[in-house]
């Protein structure tokens, strides 16, 4: 007697095994590399989200400052005296010095200092508005705009705005060259301009005094 074979289960070949699993290996590598690269893309906005968020924490700081500015000169460990607000053109273009009110306590004027770093930018300040010990000062960090193995662009820096003649002007150094200590004055505005490696530039012009 013969049995009928064409009803029963039949098995898959080792051949039809190793493809299924050539088929699965391709699929996970695939889904693990865009997986990998949504994190990845999720990391870095999270991350430009942080530098933006303390950008601005960073620029409302310095804009309070600029508002408070106050035309009073200042009196340097040697005794000569300097503008209230200042940027020396050359190797400290960087660095801007201010006298401003608002520091409450004992001093009602403080003289303060930004420095645009690689970085960032640094806030300095001293205990009061004349410079009696030039190593009075303390040395405030604020956040790094950057990331590891990154620093600003050689464009970051300060400019001032002033009227002219012939309408609004820009300055790079302050009080202007030529101009007296007495006759200077003040701008009317500070552009702070940042040079942010994965942002690009970033300009924020802020008006000075109230």
């Amino acid at each position: 007697m013969t049995h009928d074979q064409s009803g029963a289960q039949r098995g898959f070949t080792l051949m039809e095994v190793l493809i299924a699993l050539v088929v699965f290996t391709l699929m996970s590598v695939m889904a693990y590399q865009g997986l990998h690269s949504v994190l990845q893309s999720e990391q870095v906005t999270r991350e430009q989200a942080r530098r933006l968020a303390d950008l601005q924490v960073t620029l409302s700081v310095l804009e309070r400052d600029l508002a408070q500015v106050v035309s009073r000169p200042v009196r340097d460990e040697f005794g000569d005296w300097l503008p209230p607000l200042r940027l020396r053109a050359g190797g400290d273009a960087r660095l801007l010095e201010l006298v401003r009110a608002g520091a409450g306590g004992s001093e009602r004027l403080r003289r303060s200092a930004w420095l645009v770093s690689s970085r960032g930018l640094q806030r300095q300040l001293w205990p009061g508005v004349d410079i009696a010990d030039a190593d009075a000062s303390r040395i405030q960090p604020l956040a790094e705009l950057t990331g590891a193995g990154q620093t600003l662009g050689l464009d970051s820096g300060f400019v001032f705005i002033v009227r002219g003649s012939s309408g609004f002007e820009r300055v790079d150094s302050w009080p202007p060259p030529g101009v007296e200590l007495a006759e200077a004055g003040l701008p009317l505005a500070v552009e702070v301009v940042l040079e942010l490696p994965d942002l690009g530039v970033i300009r924020r012009l802020i008006k000075v005094g109230l």
